[in-house]
């Protein structure tokens, strides 16, 4: 004999799982076709082989990883030539503050912190404490 069912209680589940399933597919992948040459493609293929992935994974994640690399470019650069702050071009490449200095660093560019980027730091922590 099975146990009689609570419609509320399998309401409130129900509910549960919509608002999770929602949430998790509130990520919405696109379709992107692209042609690339054939170095590339066995690129693609070596990375999914030896990552254990598709090649459809392998091939978001590289392009991940090349797009975290072009924000940090972009940012470096315009943190080069004085467009931004260092603080606005660790939030341009989405790196803490710490690891776009060492980056700077790395690069050879100078520091040329403001009084407002010690500000806007301070508020920064203060805000996440």
């Amino acid at each position: 004999m099975s146990p009689k069912l609570d419609p509320k209680r399998h309401t409130l589940c129900m509910r549960i799982y919509t608002n999770a399933y929602r949430d998790m597919c509130s990520d919405k992948m696109r379709n992107l076709t692209v042609r690339v040459d054939e170095e590339t493609y066995r690129h693609i293929e070596e990375t999914a082989s030896a990552e254990n992935v598709d090649r459809s994974t392998a091939t978001r994640q590289l392009l991940k990883k090349g797009i975290s690399e072009e924000k940090k470019k972009q940012a470096l650069d315009l943190y080069r030539r004085g467009k931004c702050t260092l603080w606005r071009a660790a939030e341009l490449a989405d790196l803490n503050i710490r690891e776009m200095m060492e980056l700077a660093t790395r690069e050879k560019i100078p520091a040329h912190i403001t009084p407002e980027d010690v500000e806007e730091a301070w508020r920064e922590a203060l805000d996440q404490a």
